[in-house]
C-alpha cells in the first residue's frame, strides 16, 4: 500500500478563468478542479502570489477561488506519525536499519506552503543525516552486537533532539521512538540457536528416560533372576522332601527304620556285612553331605539377597546425587543470569546517565559563549557610538575653523581648553581589548569518570552552532 504524502496530501494547478464580461454571471470553479477535504484536512490557495488559508469553504465562485493558480491540501491532524529510515553500516560489512518516529502537527498550513515543505519524511531524514555521529557508532558493532547498538543510538538521537531540535516552518515536531530493526541474518541465526536448544533438551530428556529405563530393565531382570533361583531350590527342596518322605514311608513299612531294614536285609542274607557296612558308610557321608550342601545354599541365598539389597542402594543414591547435582547446576545457571542481566541494566541506566551529563555540558558551554559574544558585541557597541559622538564634535570644530571663529588669536586659552574637552571625550581604545578577545571559560566541570566510551562519545558529539 502506497504511503499517503505528508503534511501536504494534493497539490492541484488551477487553469486561469476567461475574464468576465459585462453582463456576464459570476466567474466560478468547477467543482471537479477543487479536491475535496476530509475532517483534519485544510484547503491553502496561492493567489497573485499570495497564500490564502481556506477557513470557512470558500464557494467556487469566490474571488479567492476563481483567481487562485495553485490549490494545496494540508493535513493539520495533531500528532501524526511520520517514520525517517536511515541504513547505518555495521564492522562486519553488513548494514542496520534505523527507524525514528516523530509526532508532527501543522500550526501554520500557509507557512508550510510557502516553504514548500510537503514532505515531512524526507525533511526529518536530512535532519538525522546532519548528526554525523549515529553513522560512526554504527561501525563499532557486529549484527550480534544490535542490543547494545540500539541503546548507543537512542541515547545518541534524544540528545541531539534535546541539543538542536528539528525547526520545521509552520510544524512542529517531536520525538517518539528510535527503534533499530532486527536484520534478516541476526533474526535467522536466533531461530537456528533456538530450535538447537529445544532439539538439545529434548535429546538430554530422551537419553536421562533411556537411562532410567535401563536402569529399571536391570532391577527387574535381577530380581527375575533371585526370584528363579529362589524357585529352582525351593524345588530341590520339595524333590529331597519326597525322597525323605518315601523313605519314610518305606522305613514305617519295615519298622520306620532304615537300619533296622537293612540288618533285616542282612539277616535274610540279601546282603553281605561289608555291603551292610558300606551301606551305612555312604548313608551317613550322604546325610553330612547333605547338611553341608543345605548350609552352603543357605549362606548363598543370603549373600545373594544381601547384593541385591546393596545394589538398590546404591542405584537410588546415585540416582538422588546425580538430581542433586542438576538441581544445583541449574540453580548456578539461573544466579549467573541474573547477575548478567543486573550488569546490562547498570551499564544502560550508567550509558544514559552520561548522556544526560554530556547534553547539559554542552548546553552550559553553549550559553558561556553565547554570553561572551553578547558581551563583545555590546562593547563594540558603545566605541562605535563614542567614535560617531566624537566624529561629530569634529565636524563643529571643523565648521568653526572654516568660519574662521576658531582664530588662536581672539580665542587664546578658550581654543585649548575646547581641544582637551574634545579629546577628553575620546575614548581610550576603539579596536579589540583584550577582555573582548578572551571568552569567559565556562565554569568548572565534575570529573568524569574514566570510561572509554563515554570519552569517545564526548569528543564526536559536537553539534555545529
Amino acid at each position: 500500500m502506497e504511503k499517503q504524502p505528508y503534511p501536504v496530501i494534493t497539490e492541484r494547478v488551477l487553469e486561469p478563468l476567461p475574464p468576465k464580461r459585462v453582463f456576464s454571471r459570476s466567474r466560478g470553479r468547477l467543482r471537479e478542479e477543487v479536491p475535496l477535504v476530509l475532517a483534519g484536512h485544510q484547503r491553502v490557495y496561492r493567489t497573485r502570489n499570495q497564500y490564502v488559508l481556506d477557513t470557512t469553504d470558500l464557494p467556487l465562485d469566490s474571488p479567492t477561488v476563481a483567481d487562485a493558480s495553485h490549490v494545496s491540501v494540508v493535513d493539520v491532524t495533531a500528532d501524526t506519525e511520520v517514520v525517517a529510515e536511515l541504513v547505518i553500516p555495521s564492522r562486519d560489512a553488513a548494514n542496520f536499519t534505523l527507524r525514528v518516529a516523530f509526532l508532527c502537527t501543522v500550526v501554520d498550513p500557509v507557512a508550510v506552503v510557502h516553504t514548500g515543505g510537503s514532505d515531512a519524511a524526507a525533511m526529518l531524514s536530512s535532519y538525522l543525516k546532519g548528526h554525523q555521529r549515529i553513522f560512526q557508532l554504527g561501525l563499532d558493532y557486529d549484527l550480534k552486537d544490535i542490543n547494545d547498538l540500539r541503546r548507543k543510538l537512542d541515547a545518541q538521537i534524544r540528545a541531539y533532539n534535546t541539543i538542536e531540535p528539528p525547526d520545521f516552518a509552520g510544524l512542529t515536531v517531536t520525538l517518539a521512538s528510535v527503534e533499530v530493526m532486527t536484520p534478516t541474518q541476526v533474526a535467522e541465526l536466533v531461530a537456528k540457536l533456538r530450535e538447537a536448544q529445544q532439539t538439545h533438551t529434548v535429546k538430554t530428556t530422551q537419553l536421562s528416560h533411556d537411562h532410567r529405563l535401563h536402569e529399571l530393565e536391570q532391577v527387574h531382570r535381577q530380581s527375575a533372576e533371585v526370584h528363579d533361583t529362589e524357585h529352582s531350590r525351593s524345588l530341590d527342596a520339595m524333590r529331597r522332601e519326597h525322597i525323605r518322605r518315601e523313605l519314610m514311608r518305606t522305613a514305617e513299612v519295615v519298622g520306620s527304620d532304615p537300619i533296622a531294614a537293612l540288618y533285616l536285609a542282612h539277616a535274610a542274607g540279601e546282603v553281605t556285612t561289608r555291603e551292610v557296612a558300606d551301606e551305612l558308610r555312604r548313608r551317613q557321608e550322604r546325610e553330612i553331605g547333605q547338611d553341608r550342601d543345605d548350609l552352603r545354599l543357605a549362606v548363598d541365598h543370603e549373600r545373594s539377597q544381601e547384593r541385591l539389597r546393596w545394589e538398590a542402594e546404591r542405584a537410588d543414591v546415585l540416582h538422588r546425587q546425580q538430581a542433586e547435582l542438576r538441581h544445583e547446576s541449574w540453580s548456578r545457571e539461573d544466579r549467573r543470569w541474573e547477575i548478567e542481566a543486573q550488569a546490562r541494566r547498570d551499564e544502560a541506566q550508567r550509558d544514559f546517565a552520561l548522556e544526560e551529563y554530556r547534553a547539559k555540558r554542552e548546553t552550559e558551554r553553549a550559553d558561556a559563549l553565547r554570553k561572551a559574544e553578547w558581551k563583545r558585541e555590546d562593547r563594540h557597541l558603545e566605541n562605535a557610538v563614542a567614535m560617531k559622538e566624537l566624529d561629530a564634535q569634529l565636524d563643529v570644530v571643523k565648521a568653526l575653523a572654516a568660519q574662521g571663529h576658531l582664530d588662536t588669536a581672539n580665542l587664546g586659552p578658550g581654543l585649548n581648553r575646547l581641544v582637551t574637552d574634545l579629546l577628553g571625550t575620546r575614548p581610550t581604545a576603539v579596536g579589540t581589548s583584550d577582555d573582548d578577545r578572551a571568552i569567559t571559560a565556562p565554569p568548572d566541570q565534575p570529573d568524569l569518570p574514566d570510561d572509554p566510551d563515554f570519552v569517545d562519545d564526548d569528543r564526536s558529539t559536537k553539534v555545529e552552532a
